[in-house]
């Protein structure tokens, strides 16, 4: 693990070309696919404050599912790195807090359902394609930390700049 950070550090540091503009300021919408909540949404907004460096906080809900249902809101970090003139990968890394959902009401039973809130860590990587001057196609890959399950989330989404 530490060799992939040395790596992902080396990577940042000798990219010397830029894709986003510092104070660029985007809002979008993202499709997600998890191995274990199934399918959700969200919305995100990405402020880069350097050229390089943007903060892209989220609020992403996923469909109940084998009865669970889940949501999330949190904030991730991006290092912008071009590979082309409209193309640019990021490795990622945040927080965020994720709350799930058992509907036991759905199984027949009188229970109520219950909610367990906990703070996840997210790794993850992602690219960006410029497909007009102030719209971004993203497809991106994180692997949430949560303390009693772990999820693999694969999004797409667009984001328009402003």
């Amino acid at each position: 693990m530490k060799k992939i950070l040395v790596l992902l550090i080396c990577l940042c540091a000798f990219a010397t070309t830029t894709f986003a503009q510092r104070g660029e300021s985007s809002l979008g919408a993202n499709l997600n696919f998890s191995n274990e909540r199934n399918i959700g949404i969200g919305v995100k907004y990405r402020y880069s404050f350097t050229d390089n460096w943007r903060i892209e906080p989220v609020f992403n809900y996923y469909f109940k599912h084998d009865y669970v249902s889940m949501w999330d809101l949190g904030a991730n970090m991006h290092y912008v790195i071009p590979v082309a003139s409209k193309i640019s990968v990021y490795p990622l890394a945040g927080l965020e807090y994720a709350n799930t959902k058992l509907h036991f009401s759905d199984l027949g039973e009188y229970w109520k359902s219950t909610n367990d809130g906990q703070i996840a860590i997210n790794l993850g990587a992602g690219v960006d394609f410029e497909i007009a001057s102030n719209v971004t196609l993203d497809l991106g890959l994180k692997y949430q930390i949560i303390d009693n399950w772990n999820q693999l989330v694969f999004n797409a989404g667009i984001s328009f700049a402003f």
